[in-house]
């Protein structure tokens, strides 16, 4: 019976040893370039067909050289320095109507600052309290306070556009350049 059982174990045991770059590949698809651009910050470009940037992802960076990063959202001091040197307020162009508005769904929130060049999302994951219901009031909705969100076409960015979003437990922040679609 233990012959049996070992032959099972044998049999079945995945080989966790001299596993090549070429096997890895096959088994998990092709490697994602992934850019340490702060000591908390990765970031992860995508392309347009010309080779420039389309879009970058940024999120909690999880290991260091030595040591382990615990958090899971993004430190704003450190991302509105990173922000401000990765796309530089004279670059953005005038913000867009709907600057800095927020969008919910499925537990997932975003807020978005729009510019004529470039847009960029600041995503965090909500939960709701499940009593949301029994403590909600009636309300009647009008829409979104248009006066409040619509953005001059000649309004300037500056160093401090994403203040609003200073205190959400901001996780990934994706960075989109309006006019440079990426190639699939």
């Amino acid at each position: 019976m233990r012959v049996i059982g070992l032959i099972i174990f044998v049999l079945s045991a995945v080989p966790t040893f001299a596993q090549t770059a070429s096997e890895v590949e096959r088994r998990y698809g092709k490697s994602v370039s992934v850019y340490a651009i702060s000591e908390h910050i990765w970031m992860t470009p995508d392309y347009a067909e010309d080779g420039q940037v389309c879009r970058m992802r940024l999120y909690p960076r999880r290991l260091g050289h030595r040591t382990d990063y615990l958090g899971a959202q993004l430190l704003f001091p450190e991302l509105t320095e990173v922000l401000n040197r990765v796309v530089p307020p004279e670059l953005r162009g005038s913000k867009k109507d709907g600057f800095g508005q927020t969008s919910l769904g499925g537990g997932t929130a975003w807020t978005t600052y729009q510019y004529e060049n470039v847009s960029f999302s600041f995503i965090f994951t909500y939960k709701l309290p499940p009593d949301i219901l029994e403590k909600a009031e009636a309300a009647v909705l009008t829409g979104p306070d248009s006066e409040r969100f619509r953005a001059s076409k000649k309004t300037s960015p500056s160093l401090k556009d994403f203040t609003a979003s200073e205190n959400l437990p901001t996780e990934i922040v994706a960075i989109t350049w309006n006019h440079r679609p990426c190639k699939q």
